[in-house]
């Protein structure tokens, strides 16, 4: 069995087209999923547009005030049923298809969609150098070797991850950083997995916005993980 998390911050245009994308996989799989849709502080119809999906088997859908994708993701995995769990953009960005059913037979593991080591399709410019300086800095603060952290393609699977997600601390722009951390120090297997990603123009997945915020959750992260870090 494994559980589906969704984040979703203004997705109206596009959420229910996702949804109706992962119930045809599930089914088309012979897979059971739970489906986990996390409304976070969204200001549109996204609310209101996944809770029509209440009446769908094994469909959950949550409210999280407080903005920022960590805490919309710990919600939904705090919620799961199953101790496997893929995190997928509401963009489908990088699609469930992505996902390698051969991975739910592992236990404490961790896999990190890399656009890096698979293929971007119109991500505009400002965005792929934005991501590879920031990249560039969180390799060498923290003595790190993943090409790409910050893809929303993830999935998790140990008995240890309520423990794991309890640990996080930073909700906003480094959750990806914090739970790869976090995953490291459990000593998880970490595979970074090529996958293809559409940029959506109609998504409102955006630009990280604070870059001195997210310097400043860096090195707290660095001192977090101190003991682990080979630095």
């Amino acid at each position: 069995m494994l559980s589906v998390v969704i984040p979703c911050f203004n997705e109206e245009k596009i959420i229910s087209q996702s949804i109706n994308k992962i119930l045809k996989w599930s089914k088309d799989n012979n897979l059971d999923i739970e489906l986990i849709l996390v409304n976070n502080a969204s200001t549109d119809n996204t609310l209101k547009i996944i809770e029509k999906f209440n009446s769908e088997k094994n469909v959950i859908c949550l409210n999280e005030n407080s903005k920022g994708k960590g805490f919309a993701v710990v919600k939904g995995i705090k919620a799961s049923s199953y101790n496997k769990v893929l995190i997928l953009d509401a963009d489908l960005s990088a699609d469930i298809n992505e996902f390698n059913i051969s991975w739910i037979e592992k236990n404490d593991l961790l896999i990190i969609g890399s656009r890096k080591l698979g293929k971007e399709i119109n991500t505009p410019l400002i965005r792929k150098v934005s991501g590879k300086i920031f990249n560039f800095i969180e390799r060498k603060v923290l003595n790190l070797n993943y090409k790409d952290i910050h893809c929303g393609f993830k999935y998790i699977a140990s008995v240890q991850l309520k423990d794991i997600i309890n640990s996080l601390d930073s909700m906003e722009y480094l959750y990806d950083l914090d739970l790869l951390l976090a995953c490291r120090y459990k000593d998880f297997e970490i595979i970074e997995n090529p996958v293809t990603y559409n940029f959506d123009r109609n998504s409102s997945v955006s630009l990280l916005k604070d870059p001195f915020k997210m310097l400043k959750d860096l090195f707290t992260l660095k001192e977090k993980y101190k003991s682990n870090l080979s630095i």
